[in-house]
Protein backbone atom coordinates (compact mmCIF):
# COMPACT_ATOMS: atom_id res chain seq x y z
CA UNK A 1 0.00 0.00 0.00
CA UNK A 2 1.07 3.57 -0.67
CA UNK A 3 0.81 6.31 1.95
CA UNK A 4 -0.15 9.80 0.99
CA UNK A 5 -0.99 13.08 2.72
CA UNK A 6 1.54 12.89 5.54
CA UNK A 7 -0.57 10.87 7.96
CA UNK A 8 1.44 8.50 10.13
CA UNK A 9 1.06 4.78 9.57
CA UNK A 10 -1.28 3.17 12.08
CA UNK A 11 -3.41 6.26 12.74
CA UNK A 12 -7.03 6.20 11.56
CA UNK A 13 -6.19 8.87 8.98
CA UNK A 14 -3.09 6.99 7.88
CA UNK A 15 -5.04 3.79 7.40
CA UNK A 16 -7.72 5.64 5.43
CA UNK A 17 -5.12 7.21 3.18
CA UNK A 18 -3.40 3.98 2.31
CA UNK A 19 -4.12 3.68 -1.35
CA UNK A 20 -3.15 0.86 -3.71
CA UNK A 21 0.46 0.71 -4.88
CA UNK A 22 -0.53 1.05 -8.53
CA UNK A 23 -1.54 4.66 -7.81
CA UNK A 24 2.08 5.61 -7.02
CA UNK A 25 3.17 8.40 -9.34
CA UNK A 26 -0.36 9.13 -10.55
CA UNK A 27 -1.57 11.21 -7.57
CA UNK A 28 0.23 13.45 -5.09
CA UNK A 29 -0.29 15.02 -1.71
CA UNK A 30 -1.12 18.27 -3.54
CA UNK A 31 -3.93 16.46 -5.38
CA UNK A 32 -5.36 15.32 -2.04
CA UNK A 33 -5.17 18.84 -0.63
CA UNK A 34 -6.91 20.23 -3.72
CA UNK A 35 -9.68 17.62 -3.52
CA UNK A 36 -10.21 18.33 0.19
CA UNK A 37 -10.32 22.09 -0.41
CA UNK A 38 -12.85 21.64 -3.23
CA UNK A 39 -15.06 19.51 -0.99
CA UNK A 40 -14.81 22.08 1.83
CA UNK A 41 -15.93 24.84 -0.56
CA UNK A 42 -18.81 22.83 -1.98
CA UNK A 43 -20.15 21.40 1.29
CA UNK A 44 -19.01 23.98 3.82
CA UNK A 45 -17.71 21.21 6.07
CA UNK A 46 -14.56 19.18 6.59
CA UNK A 47 -14.65 16.25 4.14
CA UNK A 48 -14.49 12.70 5.41
CA UNK A 49 -11.06 11.22 4.75
CA UNK A 50 -12.53 8.22 2.94
CA UNK A 51 -14.29 10.58 0.52
CA UNK A 52 -10.96 12.19 -0.34
CA UNK A 53 -9.33 8.74 -0.64
CA UNK A 54 -12.01 7.57 -3.07
CA UNK A 55 -11.61 10.64 -5.24
CA UNK A 56 -7.82 10.20 -5.26
CA UNK A 57 -8.18 6.63 -6.49
CA UNK A 58 -10.61 7.73 -9.22
CA UNK A 59 -8.19 10.51 -10.24
CA UNK A 60 -5.33 8.00 -10.39
CA UNK A 61 -7.39 5.68 -12.61
CA UNK A 62 -8.21 8.57 -14.94
CA UNK A 63 -4.58 9.62 -15.20
CA UNK A 64 -3.36 6.06 -15.62
CA UNK A 65 -5.75 5.49 -18.49
CA UNK A 66 -4.62 8.73 -20.13
CA UNK A 67 -8.02 10.36 -19.93
CA UNK A 68 -6.80 13.55 -18.26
Amino acid sequence: MTWICGYRDGTPQGRAFQIPDWTHGWVTEADAAEIAAELRRSTGAEPHILTVRGRLIRLARTRKDGKE
